[in-house]
């Protein structure tokens, strides 16, 4: 069997407490913690408080990859 592949963009995962970290990178020396709220439709981002870069997400897809599970019925 062929493995199921899902991808789940952001707008389907604003309602799923969707957070995302990483390094500015401008400075490359300060975590930056973003949510689905800090989003291009808002442009409701995060200002680095190093560099004072203005980040936000503008989009973002999470693909998963999983085995087929056979089910038999009895």
């Amino acid at each position: 069997m062929q493995p199921i592949v899902d991808k789940v963009s952001l707008d389907r995962l604003k309602d799923r407490d969707l957070h995302v970290s990483f390094l500015c990178p401008y400075c490359k020396s300060t975590r930056i913690a973003l949510d689905s709220s800090r989003s291009s439709d808002t442009w409701n981002g995060i200002d680095c408080p190093k560099c004072g870069a203005h980040l936000l997400l503008d989009s973002l897809s999470v693909v998963m990859i999983k085995d087929a599970v056979v089910t038999t019925r009895a």
